[in-house]
């Protein structure tokens, strides 16, 4: 097994990407000595040629390696090429690879890949881990930030680490002078996630609140969400709270509704209060016109944009 070839393999992106800057940080190399390649946008001629070669200015370099699957689809005797190098590596070259599922043992590629790279498996978390991650996140940059800022975060980006580091960044610009991050920033500047905006949507729409329903609706469609995303949203909330009605009338319990739909007590307390309040005929009824504007809209009867909005007007 080789020294200079490590593998490392996830299906979170920004996870992988979090692990591989770490080992990175480990060989204290220049940046520039520090070269990116993916095999869907680069020829394995060229990333072979700079493998071999050696490093100018500096002991060691680092060549990052994403997509080496891809190999399996080129010339066998490029990849033949590759398992040669792979045997006696350039010495002073450190080679990363990136991926997100491992290749099977029984494949040449990785067979190869098994017998002389340090594999490593970059672990997803659990929900608790989040907390301590996002904490540490801006701690290495000498921010704080409350417990409650960080709830509100993780809610918002519905623990989306992409989404997580960018609404980082406004955070950190925002709270510049103070180096404190507190849940009035984040409520101010994170936008909430699409699932909050639907379960907000959903209410105002049963309680036929129509300026808040088409405010909501345009907030979204400014963000880019697809009107048929917003719909089928839409159709899984009503859907929902037939369900808890259903629950309710077979004696389930605040508490247990939560348990049975994963979700906070919070979030129960508001479906069990909305589920009472709106009779099972009319979520019945939105639900049958609901399933007809999809029908309408997929079948090419009507625009999805203006379907949808016409539907929220009119309920």
């Amino acid at each position: 097994m080789a020294e200079s070839i490590y593998l490392y393999y996830c299906n979170n992106d920004f996870l992988l990407n979090h692990a591989v800057e770490e080992k990175i940080k480990e060989f204290n190399v220049d940046p520039f000595n520090i070269v990116k390649y993916d095999l869907l946008e680069n020829l394995p001629d060229d990333i072979l040629e700079d493998l071999q070669t050696v490093s100018f200015f500096a002991e060691k370099k680092i060549i990052i390696i994403r997509n080496i699957q891809e190999l399996e689809k080129v010339d066998e005797y490029v990849l033949q090429d590759f398992l040669v190098y792979f045997q006696k590596p350039n010495p002073d070259v450190i080679v990363i690879l990136m991926m997100n599922e491992l290749l099977p043992e029984s494949s040449i590629l990785g067979g190869s890949l098994f017998k002389y790279a340090f594999i490593e498996k970059v672990k997803d978390m659990d929900k608790k881990d989040y907390p301590p991650f996002v904490r540490n996140m801006f701690k290495k940059y000498n921010y704080a930030i409350t417990e409650e800022a960080i709830e509100a975060l993780l809610e918002r980006t519905n623990l989306d680490f992409n989404l997580i580091n960018q609404e980082a960044e406004k955070l950190m610009l925002f709270a510049y002078e103070t180096k404190e991050i507190t849940e009035r920033a984040v409520l101010l500047l994170v936008s909430r996630n699409l699932e909050e905006n639907i379960f907000e949507l959903t209410n105002a729409l049963l309680a036929k609140n129509q300026t808040k329903t088409i405010e909501i609706f345009y907030d979204l469609i400014a963000r880019n969400e697809d009107p048929l995303r917003i719909l089928n949203n839409i159709v899984a909330k009503v859907r929902e709270l037939m369900h808890t009605k259903l629950l309710l009338d077979k004696g389930y319990r605040q508490d247990q509704i939560a348990e049975h739909f994963h979700i906070k007590s919070g979030r129960a307390y508001y479906l069990v209060k909305n589920a009472q309040a709106i009779p099972f005929n009319q979520l019945e009824n939105h639900l049958k016109k609901l399933s007809k504007l999809d029908y309408d809209i997929k079948s090419g009867k009507i625009d999805k944009k203006l379907g949808l909005e016409l539907y929220l007007l009119g309920a």
